[in-house]
């Protein structure tokens, strides 16, 4: 029979590598991505990322001479809650179910002749830059009581860029950090590639 002193113990070393175990499970659930989030609506907050998904369409551009190019570009959507990606991108949008759950959605416009179901490549898109390898429609989506608000930072004001440190057919990841007026989006994320059927 072990003595009280040992018992108790071993009680407290098991319970310490529970609450171990089970912080380092919900790290890695999030993927260890993390935004940091400010807007008049958000409030200045950390936003840990549960999911991500992104989705491709084709952008067309006609310069002053009429001639067309196109751009993939990449929508996407990361949110400290699980996204509904059941209808592709229509899903992703639904109305949030509590005050506490936050979204973040930015598009990536990618090379000059890219289309959609092109990969999106690796690098720098800056809020300046003129048509392609940018970032833009930068938005923080929260919730208040019933209703859903969307903010979305001014394209003459948006400044900064997101680094994809690494895109895929499946996936790609990235560090984003973008202002506009008050408003900040800082930090790392992950997000899935939604493909059509």
């Amino acid at each position: 029979m072990l003595h009280p002193s040992r018992r108790s113990f071993i009680s407290i070393f098991i319970a310490i590598s529970i609450a171990t175990l089970s912080f380092s499970a919900c790290s890695k659930g999030s993927g260890g991505n993390s935004l940091h989030v400010k807007s008049a609506a958000s409030g200045d907050k950390e936003m840990a990322v549960k999911s991500g998904y992104a989705y491709a369409v084709t952008k067309s551009f006609t310069d002053i001479n009429q001639k067309i190019t196109t751009a993939v570009v990449y929508n996407v959507t990361v949110a400290n809650y699980d996204l509904d990606a059941t209808n592709f991108g229509m899903t992703l949008d639904k109305p949030m179910a509590s005050d506490d759950q936050m979204r973040v959605v930015f598009s990536l416009v990618g090379e000059e002749g890219t289309k959609d179901p092109g990969a999106l490549k690796a690098g720098t898109y800056s809020a300046k830059a003129d048509k392609y390898m940018k970032v833009e429609t930068v938005g923080i989506v929260t919730r208040k009581g019933s209703a859903d608000t969307k903010n979305w930072f001014d394209r003459s004001s948006l400044s900064g860029q997101v680094t994809v440190t690494s895109a895929t057919n499946d996936s790609i990841s990235g560090d984003i950090d973008v202002t506009a007026g008050d408003s900040t989006i800082k930090g790392s994320f992950t997000a899935k590639i939604l493909k059509r059927k």
